[in-house]
């Protein structure tokens, strides 16, 4: 299909890149179900676009779990003629060639009406599971209906499910949420390293008393830290993710900077001017993680250990979009374990996987831990540490394992009272 891809791109340099060529090839011939999962940017959605444009006529369903996300399709299929509209139960979409729907609206009686009469009519092609990973949420209270999106198999169409996060130890637990077998998926998996983000632990030792929970983020080597990493991003988009929405109004106001989170009324508002540049500084919860697409992001910075190692693939995965060097920064004191609540629900080894990752031991590098993690092997290579892909004009950034003179120059950094400024860009 490369020359559709080039006429539908108005270019004849435009060519598939990577494994988006075996996971088209496999959507043209029909192969079902299809697990594509490939690295941010490289064109997953144009494994469903590109079917659609070239036939028209034929429905695809694509089960978008955000509306920033279906915002951002909308808008990319008006300008490439793509008929693409948001699914509404009081005006079904019978002749749109793109049909976007929530997972909560997918697997309701009236949904299953219309692709049904789609079915019959020979105008269902396919559907396509975007940010497929969200099925892997093993927490009872989030979005339930993700766990049950492997009910419109009863279709008997294509289905092919998209991500940029699988860990291969995952595998087998989304090909159960998909109601299928190993050996009946087409498995389409591509390295989704980020080679242009330095990964770091910051472990600063607290001097006072800590009462509360996560009571130390007020320390001073903590802020002092905090306001270097953001001196050094600007004019870049800085992240600070906190475990609790106390927890992150605390930063919020101990930073001067706004606050995203679930109950944040003005959620719209506050993505809006951290899009637009207006504010460049936000602290939030996971509630800002899957789907955030702002090229600008210099910095992402965990205050305190992150409850899971895909949690924290995911939302670290929001810097550097632009392809510019960029930090991922855990800050964990020395000597201070996180609270019992937070481990809450996790398995054992959901937790060994985070504190490996914290202390890497002889694996020596955080990216061999995190890439063993998502990617295990891929093309016979294991990764062993930073700079095993480095290419002319394109290293990999280092992380603080992999760079000897890390540590000497945040001690430096998280020095009181080196950086006096308390307000952030």
């Amino acid at each position: 299909m490369e020359p559709q891809l080039q006429q539908l791109m108005g270019s004849e340099s435009a060519t598939f890149r990577g494994i988006q060529g075996a996971a088209m090839e496999a959507i043209q011939q029909g192969q079902s179900p299809i697990v594509a999962v490939m690295p941010t940017g490289s064109g997953k959605s144009m494994l469903f676009m590109l079917p659609a444009w070239v036939a028209p006529r034929g429905t695809t369903i694509v089960v978008v779990p955000l509306i920033a996300l279906r915002g951002d399709l909308q808008r990319r299929c008006a300008r490439l003629g793509i008929v693409c509209v948001e699914w509404e139960s009081r005006q079904p979409p019978d002749e749109a060639s793109i049909v976007l729907v929530t997972p909560e609206s997918a697997i309701t009686e009236d949904f299953m009406t219309f692709w049904n009469r789609q079915r019959l009519q020979h105008r269902l092609d396919r559907i396509v599971i975007d940010e497929c990973h969200v099925m892997l949420n093993r927490q009872k209270d989030f979005r339930p209906a993700m766990a049950q999106l492997g009910r419109l198999t009863v279709a008997q169409t294509q289905m092919v499910y998209l991500t940029a996060t699988l860990p291969p130890t995952e595998e087998r637990h989304l090909f159960d949420r998909m109601r299928s077998t190993p050996e009946a998926v087409q498995l389409c998996r591509a390295c989704t390293c980020r080679t242009n983000v330095a990964y770091q632990v910051f472990q600063p030792e607290v001097d006072h008393p800590c009462q509360a929970s996560y009571q130390w983020v007020e320390a001073p080597e903590v802020i002092t830290f905090i306001h270097s990493r953001v001196q050094r991003a600007r004019p870049g988009k800085v992240i600070i993710y906190g475990p609790t929405i106390p927890v992150v109004l605390q930063m919020a106001e101990l930073l001067e900077c706004e606050a995203y989170h679930s109950k944040q009324v003005d959620k719209a508002g506050v993505m809006g001017r951290f899009q637009s540049g207006n504010i460049n500084v936000i602290a939030a919860t996971s509630a800002l993680g899957m789907g955030v697409d702002i090229p600008d992001i210099q910095c992402i910075m965990h205050v305190g250990q992150p409850r899971t190692l895909l949690d924290y693939a995911q939302e670290s995965g929001r810097a550097g979009r632009d392809g510019q060097g960029s930090e991922a920064v855990i800050i964990q004191p020395a000597g201070i374990d996180p609270p019992k609540w937070q481990a809450e629900g996790l398995q054992p080894q959901e937790m060994a996987q985070v504190e490996h990752y914290l202390d890497p031991g002889d694996d020596g590098c955080r990216r061999a831990v995190l890439d063993h993690y998502l990617d295990g092997t891929v093309n016979g290579y294991r990764r062993n540490q930073c700079g095993d892909w480095d290419a002319p004009g394109a290293e990999e950034q280092r992380c603080d394992c992999c760079d000897g003179g890390w540590l000497a120059h945040e001690a430096m950094a998280s020095e009181p009272g080196r950086i006096h400024s308390n307000t952030p860009a």
